[in-house]
């Protein structure tokens, strides 16, 4: 029997719970606050999402839907009087771990869909326009998929730099190629850039690491025109086999396209993100909206 992927069927189902918590600050009172909110489960082939919850203190209104790339969006709107903003979000993910054997192709004969040049054009901060030729010389001698998507994967991996405060969140792909400096997002955005130079699909993926509490985390996936999406994480110098380190909230062309949180606010003052974090649970039955508020108030014992 075959999966979906392609290659012999191996599953292993992996159930596990998250909780995510945020905390924003704001320097006068905030008389509204619209929330768009990416912080379900994705449902695809590596997972099945179970039950979830989106909370925010102050409560607001709230509305869910999916948006056109299948992510699902909870839209929360907060009319009561504030300075501060808590949002929780927890859930249960089944994890499917599947073994695929992917057998590369040559980039030449490579044909994609329609629906794949999106994922091929520039986007806002991965333009492939700025890095086409640090994309052809690292691919030098490479003519296959496979291999491609590796030493773009390996460079990055190798010469981008891991450092916080050096970028934001509007850097741009070719900005990173310069500085070879940045977080997880910026690197998932030179890598996607590099990929759509040479004429494959990519998309940014936004979720956690579910052995690394912490912050989300920012991969890319690449168009395999018999295998469909494939993963692949810069950061940490993955292709393919990610296992059940990763639970995917969204997608995207790039973060703009997929922020875990976006929004904005009616406030004399101003308003910053305040403190952050999220852990995954392998051992437990059950996850509350109380479990991610205690996250939060574990970092205050910290501090």
């Amino acid at each position: 029997m075959q999966t979906e992927l392609g290659g012999p069927l191996t599953v292993e189902t992996i159930p596990v719970h998250y909780a995510y918590v945020a905390r924003y600050s704001y320097t006068d009172t905030v008389v509204q606050n619209d929330n768009f909110l990416r912080l379900s489960p994705f449902a695809d082939h590596y997972q099945t999402p179970g039950p979830c919850t989106v909370a925010t203190f102050p409560q607001g209104r709230q509305i869910q839907y999916p948006d056109r790339l299948g992510n699902t969006v909870h839209r929360v709107r907060v009319t009561t009087p504030h300075q501060e903003l808590i949002i929780a979000a927890t859930g249960q993910v089944f994890l499917n771990h599947r073994a695929v054997d992917a057998p590369d192709v040559a980039l030449a004969g490579a044909e994609y869909g329609l629906e794949a040049q999106e994922f091929l054009s520039a986007s806002r901060l991965a333009d492939p326009v700025g890095v086409n030729d640090a994309a052809r010389e690292v691919c030098a001698g490479a003519g296959t998929l496979l291999a491609s998507v590796n030493n773009v994967v390996q460079w990055i991996y190798a010469n981008v730099r891991y450092e916080r405060g050096h970028t934001s969140v509007n850097t741009t792909a070719a900005d990173v190629l310069v500085s070879l400096r940045g977080v997880c997002q910026d690197q998932a955005h030179l890598c996607l850039a590099m990929l759509r130079a040479l004429g494959i699909p990519a998309r940014y993926v936004s979720g956690l690491l579910t052995r690394q509490p912490g912050e989300t985390h920012a991969w890319v996936e690449f168009l395999h025109p018999h295998l469909g999406w494939l993963p692949a994480d810069p950061t940490r110098g993955v292709v393919i086999d990610l296992g059940a380190d990763y639970l995917k909230f969204g997608i995207g062309r790039d973060y703009s396209e997929v922020p875990p949180v976006s929004g904005s606010f009616i406030s004399r003052g101003g308003g910053h993100l305040d403190f952050t974090t999220a852990e995954v649970f392998f051992d437990r039955d059950s996850v509350s909206v109380d479990d991610a508020l205690n996250l939060l108030q574990s970092s205050n014992a910290v501090s």
